[in-house]
């Protein structure tokens, strides 16, 4: 279930998708300044609406992993938003992270390390990715619709 060994399939109701568009709907990128200072383009949310995030960690919760419900997070890139390569572990505490799309793109994804080289996977929603500290990730600018991800630590 790691990221070395592929993709890592998580159950997401089309509901999902719809229901974080709700809750985001109006707020203004926020992304956290990276180690060095500088500043991805994307909103960072948690999520409060406790329906919705018990949905979520249900989803997730289906894995042979412990999902920490206090990291949950989603992020929403809109077109042109990106996110910084960053190690895994310097946004998201938890032994591992674990993220995944909410909806489909056939020009928008994730680059990831996968412990021999760096691969680029398509956002497939619920084709999500288990990711060991210290694995590099980034989201390179969207070109097609906006992106919603969920991001959560795992134990």
């Amino acid at each position: 279930m790691t990221l070395t060994g592929g993709t890592t399939d998580v159950p997401v109701a089309p509901t999902l998708l719809e229901e974080v568009r709700a809750v985001l709907a109006g707020t203004v990128p926020t992304a956290p300044e990276d180690l060095t200072g500088a500043r991805s383009r994307y909103t960072d949310a948690p999520v409060d609406d406790p329906g919705l995030r018990e949905r979520l960690v249900a989803a997730a919760a289906r894995l042979p992993v412990t999902p920490d419900p206090e990291t949950l997070r989603v992020h929403r890139h809109d077109v042109g938003d990106f996110t910084l390569p960053r190690r895994v572990g310097d946004t998201v505490a938890g032994a591992w992270a674990l993220t995944f799309p909410l909806a489909d793109s056939d020009t928008d994804g994730v680059t990831a390390w996968t412990g021999e080289r760096f691969e680029r996977l398509p956002d497939r929603a619920g084709t999500g990715l288990l990711l060991p500290p210290g694995a590099w990730t980034w989201v390179s600018p969207v070109r097609g619709a906006p992106r919603y991800s969920v991001l959560m630590g795992v134990r």
